[in-house]
C-alpha cells in the first residue's frame, strides 16, 4: 500500500513537471527572444546614435566652416567698399583739380588775348604795374596826410571858437572810446581817445555801462592818443560813479 502511495506521488510529480515544463518552456524561449530583440533594437539605436551624432559632428563643422567663410567674405566686401570708396574720393579730387586747372588754363588765355589787345610788350606791362601800385602808396599816404590835416583844422577851428563862442557845441561825429583811470577826488577821467581818434578839447561825452547811462563827461586836454576829462556833476546818476572800464561815446 505504501509503495503504492509513494509511486502514485512520483508519478504526479513527474506529471507535475511534465506539465511545467510543456507551459513555461514556451514562455522562456518568448522571453529570450524578446531580450534577443532587445539588444538587436538596442544595437540598431546605439549605431543609429553614433550615425546621427556622425552627421550633426559633420554639419557642425560644415556650419562653422561657411560661417568662417562669410566673415571672411564679409571682410573682403568691408576692404573693398573702402577701397572703392578711397579710390572714389581721389577721383572726384583729380575731377575737381582738372576742372580747376582747366578754368585756370582758360582764364589765362583771355587775359593773354586782352594783353595782347592792348599792343603793349610785357616789359612795359611791368612799367605799369610798378606805376600803378606806387599810385596806389602814393594816394595811401595823402590819404593818411587829409586825415591828419582834416583833424588838425577841426582842433585849431575848436580852439578859436573857444574864443568866439561859449556856448558852441563841439563836435566829434563816431567818437567812441572807455575809461582807463578815474581821480574820484578831482572827478576828472583819463580816455583811451586822444586826437587820431577825433577827439576835441571841450567835447561833451557820456558814459556808459552796459546799457545804462552812467554820466556825461567834458574833455579838457587832449593827447596823440588819450584825453583829460572833468566829469559833469549835473550828469551824475545818484550813488552811481564813473568806474574805470566804463564806455564813452559822442
Amino acid at each position: 500500500m505504501y509503495r503504492v502511495a509513494l509511486i502514485l506521488a512520483v508519478l504526479a510529480a513527474i506529471g507535475s513537471l511534465a506539465l511545467s515544463f510543456t507551459v513555461t518552456k514556451p514562455k522562456i524561449e518568448g522571453l529570450v527572444q524578446e531580450r534577443t530583440d532587445l539588444q538587436t533594437n538596442l544595437a540598431a539605436s546605439e549605431s543609429a546614435k553614433a550615425e546621427a551624432e556622425k552627421k550633426a559632428k559633420a554639419a557642425t563643422a560644415t556650419a562653422d566652416k561657411k560661417s568662417s567663410e562669410l566673415a571672411a567674405t564679409q571682410k573682403e566686401l568691408e576692404a573693398a567698399t573702402s577701397t572703392a570708396t578711397t579710390q572714389q574720393a581721389r577721383a572726384d579730387k583729380y575731377f575737381a583739380d582738372y576742372n580747376k586747372t582747366l578754368a585756370d588754363k582758360n582764364a589765362a588765355q583771355e587775359q593773354l588775348a586782352q594783353w595782347s589787345g592792348t599792343g603793349l610788350k610785357p616789359d612795359q606791362i611791368l612799367a605799369m604795374k610798378a606805376d600803378l601800385k606806387a599810385s596806389k602808396e602814393l594816394t595811401g599816404v595823402l590819404a593818411d596826410e587829409k586825415t591828419i590835416l582834416q583833424r588838425n583844422v577841426a582842433a585849431l577851428k575848436n580852439k578859436l571858437s573857444k574864443y568866439e563862442d561859449d556856448n558852441r557845441v563841439v563836435a566829434m561825429p563816431g567818437l567812441k572810446g572807455a575809461v582807463l583811470a578815474v581821480d574820484p577826488k578831482w572827478e576828472f577821467v583819463v580816455l583811451n581817445v586822444g586826437s587820431q581818434h577825433g577827439a576835441l578839447e571841450g567835447g561833451l561825452l557820456m558814459v556808459r555801462r552796459g546799457d545804462k547811462l552812467v554820466g556825461k563827461v567834458k574833455i579838457v586836454t587832449v593827447e596823440a592818443n588819450r584825453c583829460v576829462a572833468n566829469v559833469l556833476p549835473t550828469w551824475k546818476q545818484g550813488d552811481v560813479a564813473v568806474a574805470a572800464g566804463d564806455q564813452v561815446l559822442y
